[in-house]
């Protein structure tokens, strides 16, 4: 592996996890996203893969995970526990 695993920034087509894949392992990204689609297509596999990737790998460099982006998006994710005050 040449980096770490990360979603791409900069060589993305939907999440970026193709493009972090194929730098992580030196390939091109084009034949990362050929081969992602066929394990898709053929297994249903791939999707579920594709999607835990995309909740899971950070952007580069340190940058938030999908599900972050998902949380902030949808407008939760405040990181504030809610206590008995603001239950009244």
């Amino acid at each position: 592996m040449n980096a770490p695993l990360t979603r791409s920034t900069s060589d993305k087509f939907i999440g970026g996890v193709c493009g972090g894949l194929a730098r992580s392992l030196g390939m091109d990204s084009g034949i990362v996203r050929i081969l992602v689609v066929l394990i898709a297509l053929f297994t249903q596999i791939g999707w579920v893969a594709y999607l835990v990737m995309w909740a899971v790998l950070p952007l580069e460099p340190g940058g938030p995970t999908g599900v972050d982006e998902a949380k902030k998006f949808f407008g939760g994710g405040s990181g504030k526990v809610p206590n008995s005050d603001d239950l009244r």
